[in-house]
C-alpha cells in the first residue's frame, strides 16, 4: 500500500516535470551546455552546497551516491523541490552602460530513496543537469538606417538517474565506510537562433535556427568515511570524509540547421522569402569530468544538541568541453577551468524529538554557507569570479519525531565585476523542498488501517 502510494505520486509528478521544465534567463547560459544546475537539494543549498562528505537518512544527496547507504530500513524518502532565481545584469561596453533583469521559477527535481537492506540504499529520479535561456540584442548604424542583431536561446539537458550506495564496513554509529554509483541517462534539446533585422522596408532580414538534441550516459562514483569519537563528558565528536567523481560523458547529438530570409509586414507579421540552407547532421559533445572532495566535523552534546562545520572543493576543466558539430560556434564563447571552495556551518538546537514541549523551530536545523568560485565563463581572456552567501532552515513535518521535513535555502551572490570585466550579475537564488520520510510509528497517514 505504502509503496504503491509513493510510486503513484512519483510517476504523476515526473510527468509534470518532463512537460514543464525550469527555464533560464541568464545571458551566461550561452556557454557550453548552459548554466549548470547547482541546486540538487534545498537543505544542502543553505549549507553552501556542501554534499561530498554528508550522509543523512532524512535527505537525498545525489552528488555523492555513497550517501544512499545511510537510509533507514522501512523508511523510504521522497524528495521534491522547487527553485527560482532573480537576477540583475549590468554591462558597460564602449562607455554605454545597460541594465536588464531576469526571473525564473519552477520544479527543480524529483527523487525517491529506498532502503533495500540495512547496508544498501537505492535512489532514482530526475533533475536538470543544465538549462539555457537568453535573449541578447544590439543595434548598430547601417547606411541611413540601423540594423538589429538578436540572439536567443532556450532548452535544457536533463538527467534521469538511478544510483546505489552500500556500506562495505558498518560498525553502527562508530565507523562506516560507504561506496556508491550513479548511472544517469542524459537527454534534452538546446535551441539557438540568430536574427539580423534591417530597419527599412527594402532589405531582406535573415535568421539562423539551430537545434541540438542530446542523448547519452553519465556515471558518478562516490566514497564516504564516517568516524565517531566519544569524549569523557559523554559528548560525541564525529568526522566525515567524502569524495565523488563524475566521469567524462560522450553525448550523441542530432543537429538541425535552418537558415532563411524574411520580411515583416507592417513590422508585425513575418513573411519567409528564401531558404538559404536546411541540413541535418549527427555529431557528439564531450562533457568534462568533475571532481569533488570535502570534510565535515561536528559535535553532539549528550544527544540533545548538534553542530557541524563543513568544507568542500570542486573542479571541472571546461577547456576539455567539445561540441563537434560543424555548426558549432564554441570558439566564440571560450570556457576555462572551473573551481569552487565552500564553507558551511549547521546547528540543530534540540535533538530531543520525543519531547512534545519543544517547538518545531527548536527542533529545526539552521545553516549558513559561503563560497568563492572561479567560473567557466571567460570574458576578455579573464575568468569571471563568483561569490555567494547561503542561508537555510530545515523544519520537521507531520510530527516532531518524523523524518519528514520542509527545507528552504537561499543564496545571495555576484558573478563578474562591472569595473574589471565590464559585466556583472547580481542574483538571488532560492529553493523550497520537501523530504517525506514516513516513520510508521508516528506518521498516522502512512499507517495501514485494520478496518475500513
Amino acid at each position: 500500500m505504502l509503496k504503491k502510494f509513493f510510486l503513484y505520486i512519483f510517476f504523476l509528478t515526473t510527468v509534470v516535470y518532463v512537460k514543464g521544465q525550469v527555464l533560464n534567463t541568464s545571458p551566461f547560459s550561452r556557454y557550453g551546455i548552459g548554466e549548470i544546475n547547482t541546486i540538487q537539494s534545498a537543505h544542502y543549498f543553505g549549507f553552501g552546497n556542501i554534499t561530498s562528505p554528508i550522509s543523512e537518512p532524512q535527505y537525498i544527496n545525489i552528488n555523492n551516491p555513497a550517501s544512499y547507504a545511510s537510509f533507514i530500513k522501512n523508511n523510504p524518502i521522497y524528495n521534491v523541490s522547487l527553485a527560482g532565481k532573480s537576477a540583475l545584469y549590468n554591462s558597460n561596453y564602449n562607455n554605454k552602460q545597460t541594465t536588464s533583469s531576469g526571473n525564473n521559477f519552477g520544479l527543480n527535481n524529483l527523487f525517491m530513496g529506498l532502503p533495500i537492506t540495512k547496508n544498501w540504499g537505492l535512489v532514482f529520479g530526475i533533475t536538470p543537469l543544465s538549462s539555457q535561456g537568453y535573449e541578447v540584442s544590439s543595434t548598430v548604424p547601417f547606411d541611413t538606417s540601423t540594423v538589429d542583431y538578436i540572439f536567443k536561446g532556450d532548452g535544457s539537458v536533463n538527467k534521469l538517474l538511478i544510483g546505489n550506495g552500500v556500506n562495505i564496513l558498518n560498525k553502527g554509529d562508530t565507523t562506516r565506510i560507504s561506496l556508491g554509483l550513479n548511472c544517469s541517462y542524459l537527454f534534452g534539446n538546446l535551441d539557438r537562433t540568430s536574427t539580423v533585422v534591417y530597419n527599412n522596408s527594402n532589405d531582406y532580414n535573415s535568421r539562423i535556427q539551430y537545434r541540438s538534441s542530446l542523448s547519452g550516459w553519465g556515471f558518478d562514483l562516490g566514497l564516504q568515511i564516517f568516524k565517531r569519537f566519544k569524549t569523557a563528558s559523554n559528548n560525541k565528536l564525529f568526522l566525515n570524509l567524502g569524495v565523488n567523481y563524475s566521469l567524462s560523458s560522450d553525448v550523441a547529438t542530432d543537429n538541425d540547421f535552418f537558415a532563411y530570409t524574411f520580411k515583416y509586414n507592417f513590422s508585425v507579421q513575418e513573411f519567409p522569402k528564401d531558404t538559404l540552407a536546411m541540413e541535418n547532421e549527427n555529431s557528439n559533445m564531450v562533457i568534462p569530468e568533475k571532481l569533488e572532495f570535502g570534510v565535515s566535523i561536528g559535535k553532539v552534546y549528550k544527544n540533545k544538541r548538534r553542530w557541524d562545520f563543513g568544507a568542500q572543493y570542486s573542479s571541472i576543466d571546461w577547456t576539455k568541453f567539445q561540441d563537434n558539430s560543424k555548426y558549432s560556434s564554441q570558439s566564440d564563447f571560450p570556457m576555462g577551468a572551473y573551481s569552487r571552495i565552500s564553507l558551511g556551518y549547521r546547528l540543530s538546537p534540540n535533538l530531543d524529538w520525543s519531547n512534545t514541549n519543544k517547538s518545531l523551530l527548536s527542533k529545526s536545523t539552521f545553516s549558513i554557507g559561503i563560497h568563492q568560485t572561479k567560473s567557466k565563463i571567460i570574458v576578455d581572456e579573464n575568468s569571471l569570479i563568483q561569490n555567494g552567501i547561503n542561508f537555510g532552515v530545515s523544519i520537521p513535518l507531520l510530527s516532531s519525531r518524523s523524518l519528514s521535513r520542509v527545507n528552504f535555502g537561499v543564496e545571495f551572490g555576484k558573478l563578474g565585476d562591472l569595473t574589471i570585466n565590464k559585466i556583472e550579475e547580481n542574483y538571488l537564488k532560492f529553493s523550497l523542498g520537501f523530504s517525506l520520510g514516513p516513520d510508521t510509528r508516528y506518521d498516522r497517514w502512512f499507517r495501514k488501517r485494520k478496518y475500513d
